[in-house]
């Protein structure tokens, strides 16, 4: 398994960061979560998966929480850490 050093949020460049600031307020949390820095490392990849979570997650026939339930129940059956 190859490993990935996580930069911290303030290693990233000021464009990157405010994305980080948005993401954690669109999320109503307090950190940005680990998977997210990691796909931020190469900007292409962060951005096209930015921008499927946003179309993703709004109300619809799901609401986001259901969603964001679901999303939870995947990754333990998973056993994923994130």
């Amino acid at each position: 398994m190859e490993t990935v050093r996580i930069p911290p949020p303030e290693a990233f460049p000021p464009e990157v960061r405010q994305l980080l600031e948005g993401m954690k307020a669109w999320f109503r949390i307090d950190v940005v979560p680990k998977m997210s820095l990691v796909t931020r490392v190469i900007p292409e990849v962060g951005i096209g998966l930015g921008r499927a979570t946003k179309r993703a997650m709004p109300d619809g026939a799901l609401s986001r929480a259901q969603k964001e339930m679901i999303a939870v129940a995947v990754s333990a059956v998973n056993v994923c850490e994130y």
